[in-house]
């Protein structure tokens, strides 16, 4: 069977909708993609990694590319992701909040940078805008903004554009890492570290003593 767009009669499942088969199905994609690129992922092959009949794929995704971005867009999804809420710590809290960014991004540098490398023929595969409130963007944004709010912050700055700062440094750094490697590269922790001291920096973050401290003193 070739892969069409469509199969006659049948419309796709939603990828939303998963049982024991459709995850076989997203598991299989991503292995096949990370090793191939979405020229040599075949349904074909997909289909042999995950013990399915090709048919099944068509009935549940309708196109390759509906299949590719589906499983795709189960790994951009961290696992155990940490918590921005009201700022007390920023400091500490951007910074776990980061190099947690940043473990998952590395650890799916290889996959990144194979969509990286298709985006041009097949643009169709990049990450959905960011719209929903628990994307990174946004939720980091929001976070700047409470920041502000909370008068932790005194620079003139865009939330937006502070947290596309950040993310784009860990962003590029994850990816990037590994063809740097030089006996005196700081460590992933130290590195990320001085990339939120910048960001708090760039936003005028003011450090305020517990109120214990205070007292004492």
């Amino acid at each position: 069977m070739d892969e069409r767009s469509e199969l006659n009669g049948d419309q796709p499942r939603p990828a939303g909708a998963v049982d024991g088969t459709t995850e076989r199905i997203l598991a299989a994609t991503i292995q096949v993609y990370a090793e191939a690129g979405f020229r040599g992922t075949t349904t074909r092959r997909i289909a042999q990694e995950a013990g399915v009949n090709e048919i099944t794929i068509f009935r549940q995704f309708g196109t390759k590319e509906a299949l590719v971005k589906a499983a795709l867009s189960r790994t951009h999804q961290e696992e155990n992701p940490v918590n921005l809420g009201e700022p007390v710590d920023p400091p500490a809290e951007l910074y776990e909040w980061a190099i947690s960014t940043y473990r998952h991004w590395y650890a799916g540098r290889h996959l990144i940078s194979k969509v990286l490398g298709d985006l041009v023929e097949h643009p169709e595969l990049a990450p959905d805008i960011c719209e929903e409130p628990s994307c990174k963007h946004a939720v980091l944004s929001g976070y700047l903004d409470r920041l502000r709010q909370r008068g932790l912050a005194s620079g003139d700055y865009l939330p937006d554009a502070a947290a596309g700062m950040l993310l784009g440094s860990v962003f590029s750094y994850a990816i990037w890492r590994d063809h740097f490697v030089t006996p005196d590269l700081p460590s992933p922790e130290e590195e990320v570290r001085h990339y939120v001291q910048l960001l708090l920096a760039s936003v005028g973050f003011k450090q305020v003593e517990p109120k214990a401290q205070k007292e004492k003193g």
